[in-house]
């Protein structure tokens, strides 16, 4: 979870943004139980207020993921 969020961190500081551009995120796991977990990794990276957040869970993400994050940020 946090590598995700760290490498969503990268690409928004890229595009010269911050989570707190972050309007919407979707989140997709693979396992109900691991939404503890993620829950608190996106409470600690973003800041109140949060963006919306679907979070979904699937029988299974493209490659060996467990997690998968999008967002939509805006300037």
């Amino acid at each position: 979870m946090k590598q995700s969020l760290a490498n969503i961190d990268a690409v928004l500081k890229a595009a010269g943004m911050s989570s707190a551009d972050v309007v919407s995120a979707q989140v997709y796991l693979t396992d109900v139980a691991n939404f503890p977990r993620m829950n608190a990794a996106y409470t600690s990276y973003f800041s109140d207020p949060r963006p919306t957040r679907t979070t979904v869970v699937v029988a299974r993400l493209v490659g060996d993921g467990h997690v998968e994050i999008t967002v939509t940020a805006r300037k």
